[in-house]
Order: C-alpha cells, then sequence, then structure tokens
C-alpha cells in the first residue's frame, strides 16, 4: 500500500519548490546581467521571485491551517500581491509590506492554535531574515546569510503540518506500517 504524506505537509513542499527556481534564476540575473538598483526591482526575474513568494505563502497558509477556506482568503490576497508585481510603476516598499503581510497572515494559524512556541520560532526567523534584508549588516554576505536562514524555516512549518489534526491519520498509518514491517 502507497502511503501518502499528509496534504499539509506537501503544501509545505510545493511552496517551497515552486519558488526555488524564480528566486534562482532572479539570483542568477542579478549576479551577473543586471546592475544594481532600480534594473533589479523592475526585471521580469525579480518580480517572479516576489510573485512566487507570494505563491510559497498561498502554500503555507494551508499547511500551517488545514483550512480549505483560510487558503482561499490567503490565496485571493496573494493574487492580488502577485497582480501588483506587473503593474507598470513598481512599488517596491509595498511589495515588500505586502510580503511581510501575507508571510504574516500565512503563520498565524499557528498561533490560533495555541502553539505559541513555534509560532515565535518561524517569527523569530522571519524577523532575523527581514533585518538581513534590511539592514544588510555584513555587506554583501548579508543576503547569503539571509538566504540561510531560509533553511530553517522548512522544518518548522513541517512541524506546524504535523501538528495538524488533519494530518493525524496519515501520521497515525505510517508509523503502523512502521511497526508492522520491524515484526516482520
Amino acid at each position: 500500500a502507497t502511503i501518502a504524506p499528509p496534504l499539509a505537509v506537501l503544501a509545505v513542499a510545493i511552496g517551497f519548490i515552486l519558488h526555488t527556481p524564480f528566486s534562482f534564476m532572479y539570483h542568477w540575473m542579478c549576479a551577473h546581467h543586471l546592475p544594481p538598483g532600480v534594473a533589479r526591482i523592475e526585471h521580469w526575474s525579480g518580480r517572479l521571485d516576489k510573485s512566487f513568494i507570494h505563491v510559497m505563502s498561498t502554500c503555507m497558509s494551508y499547511a500551517t491551517s488545514g483550512s480549505w477556506k483560510y487558503f482561499l482568503v490567503c490565496a485571493l490576497l496573494n493574487a492580488d500581491c502577485i497582480y501588483r508585481q506587473f503593474l507598470p510603476e513598481v512599488r517596491p516598499r509595498q511589495n515588500l509590506i505586502r510580503i511581510a503581510v501575507t508571510l504574516t497572515a500565512s503563520i498565524m494559524p499557528i498561533l490560533w492554535q495555541g502553539n505559541a512556541l513555534l509560532f515565535g520560532k518561524i517569527y523569530a526567523v522571519l524577523t532575523l531574515m527581514t533585518w538581513l534584508f534590511a539592514k544588510y549588516p555584513f555587506g554583501g554576505w548579508s543576503h547569503t546569510a539571509f538566504h540561510g536562514a531560509i533553511m530553517l524555516l522548512p522544518p518548522l512549518l513541517m512541524t506546524a503540518a504535523c501538528n495538524l489534526s488533519s494530518s493525524r491519520a496519515q501520521i497515525q498509518i505510517a508509523a503502523m506500517c512502521v511497526v508492522l514491517q520491524e515484526k516482520m
């Protein structure tokens, strides 16, 4: 029998997997083709990178809530943000605020479920990332540190997804299969 991971866990993976190629493309363009400044902000690769942060945020909203209704609300909010990424006039500050709002919205269910510690860990990582991005305390290495901090998020988000009641059945089946396999 095939055991599928809980949908909320898959949502975490799908969100990061969908965003990664666009992030890579944008950073490749910055490293090899785009001069610093407005050219990077207005370039299609930067707009797609930010757009897929919103796609990832939408996936995270399901991963942390297990609710299709909450997912839909966040999807609509993120769709508006994606639309605004492609308006002729780029508004970097507004775009960053929208990213912060949608990422915060995507993790709020963790707090509503009473898991303040996990919420705090995720929020601390997001705060660290924001500080690294905004202040650039290590010069050019700050962006590298920013992406290093991102690596802390998937395990925390997977934990949130596994804690959902909607994930329990699949996790219990997987655990029973392991026990049965060990007895054979």
